[in-house]
């Protein structure tokens, strides 16, 4: 058992670096995977009723979704704010709106636990996989709360509980079997923490939120090969690359080829890998 305390200070601190050490793979790897998670995208945007027009706010956006989907449904008229602690990440979330010649969106660097903007000021907000990185989800949600307009909607996706995440869980598996790693002290987020049955209805509920539905779908990523899996984690999984990164060089190549392995384990008649990963949808609506 893990005799470690936690510190959230420390841990976050270690978050923005880690999210901005991933930022240079998230550039090259984005495309890969928002293909996939569009669907997820359009779903969020869907349950949050955002209207052409509405002002949005974009909790832990990372590299800017469902920001860029939220900006294109509301137009010109709209306005959508895009928060994360990463400055690398807001930096490639920036690069994609160029991209996408759009100037309905602005970008701030904040801790999702201390947002400070004024009450009801947002139509409706959205988060992308990201509450399950905060210490102190309560704490996001109150303040998530308090800014939306009465009856403005929020709207979340966290990953569901192993093996339904195979993207992560096979990496994560095999890290924890040969690295015999401990336990995360109590009160440390896990990429899996809100997935357990019920644990993000009931923070929503926690929170004061009402209305509040719960939905699953799957977000399909594929792979040609297992080196190709395992490139793509490399390049944008910070928690991952953190455990292994501390190994030596022949221990780091030897856990990649493991890793590999395993995806490999799901592929098709034709050789390639089809990895879908179960996502929870929550929605919640301020009184």
């Amino acid at each position: 058992m893990s005799t470690q305390s936690f510190n959230p200070d420390s841990y976050k601190n270690g978050q923005e670096q880690e999210w901005d050490a991933a930022a240079a793979g998230w550039r090259k790897q984005w495309a890969v995977f928002e293909t996939s998670a569009q669907s997820v995208n359009d779903r969020l945007v869907d349950l949050a009723e955002i209207k052409p027009e509405d002002r949005v706010l974009d909790v832990v956006t990372g590299i800017g979704e469902p920001a860029v989907t939220a900006a294109k449904f509301v137009g010109a008229g709209g306005r959508v704010v895009a928060t994360d602690q990463s400055t690398g990440m807001l930096a490639i979330a920036k690069e994609r709106v160029a991209e996408f010649g759009l100037n309905n969106v602005e970008f701030q660097a904040t801790d999702a636990e201390a947002l400070d903007f004024p009450e009801g000021s947002f139509d409706a907000v959205v988060c992308r996989w990201g509450l399950m990185f905060l210490p102190d989800v309560g704490a996001a949600l109150s303040e998530i709360r308090k800014s939306l307009f009465p009856r403005g909607k929020f709207v979340t996706s966290v990953w569901g509980l192993p093996p339904v995440v195979p993207m992560a869980s096979i990496p994560m598996g095999i890290l924890q079997r040969e690295l015999q790693l401990s336990p995360p002290p109590p009160g440390a987020p896990t990429l899996f923490t809100l997935g357990a049955p019920g644990a993000i209805e009931s923070a929503f509920k926690d929170a004061g939120f009402v209305d509040v539905h719960v939905e699953s779908m799957s977000m399909v990523l594929q792979f040609a090969t297992g080196e190709e899996y395992t490139e793509f984690m490399r390049d944008i999984a910070a928690p991952i690359n953190a455990m292994v990164n501390g190994q030596p060089q022949d221990r780091q190549t030897e856990l990649w080829g493991m890793i590999a392995d395993a995806a490999r384990e799901l592929s098709n008649s034709g050789g390639s890998i089809s990895m879908p990963n179960e996502t929870i949808l929550v929605a919640g609506r301020r009184e």
